[in-house]
């Protein structure tokens, strides 16, 4: 097999391949796309920003809640 600088294939106790280690400085954005596909590169704010309030929802539930604070001290 022909070696490539930056990506080395490591061997199992019974002498199979089993492993790759991958430089990811060198190789990283030809990786992203695969790591993002099985979810190893999730970015945790775009799940976030996925179930984030919209502007219209933001509004009115601090609309709720000053209103909520007005009744206490009313």
């Amino acid at each position: 097999m022909q070696k490539i600088k930056g990506i080395e294939i490591e061997k199992n106790s019974q002498g199979e391949d089993a492993f790759i280690r991958i430089d990811f400085q060198k190789f990283g954005k030809q990786l992203q796309p695969f790591l993002e596909e099985v979810g190893l590169l999730e970015d945790d704010f775009e799940k976030e920003w996925e179930t984030a309030l919209t502007l219209d929802e933001a509004k009115e539930k601090s609309i709720e809640k000053v209103r909520s604070w007005w009744e206490k001290m009313s």
